[in-house]
């Protein structure tokens, strides 16, 4: 995998920085978000510093429309928005050979400023919501 992330060929203004890190990985601040067409609608986000780590990204209102996380106005600050359609939504995926099995972390969303470039994980409280949302029906 190491060799991937430099060959990703990206640009600085492509990396999307989380000063808090992602929990369980604080090490890795620094990634960048990119999609190969062969995996839409799932994205990859690769660190470029730190650990090497990756995830498997998916907007999670592609299969629960009705997905409506709220975030405190402190949240938002340390996100740096002023406009809502600044924000981009991910949940992190954990996939399983069988597809059907796989699941999202719909307890924990990844926010991204795109105006930024700042990103943040942030805890829902809602009992609707869990760590391991299945996300074929």
């Amino acid at each position: 995998m190491g060799h991937e992330v430099d060959q990703l060929g990206y640009l600085p203004e492509d990396v999307i920085r989380f000063p808090s890190g992602i929990p369980g990985f604080e090490g890795a601040r620094e990634f960048v978000v990119f999609t190969r067409p062969e995996h839409e609608p799932f994205h990859w986000m690769v660190s470029v510093s730190g650990p090497r780590v990756q995830f498997v990204l998916i907007n999670p209102l592609q299969f629960r429309p009705e997905y409506d996380p709220v975030i405190s106005s402190s949240e938002l600050r340390d996100l740096d928005v002023h406009d809502p359609k600044e924000l981009l939504l991910y949940t992190i995926v954990t996939v399983n050979p069988d597809m059907r099995l796989s699941t999202a972390n719909m307890a924990g969303p990844l926010f991204v400023n795109i105006r930024t470039r700042i990103g943040k994980q942030i805890l829902v409280d809602d009992s609707r919501w869990t760590t391991s949302e299945r996300i074929l029906s």
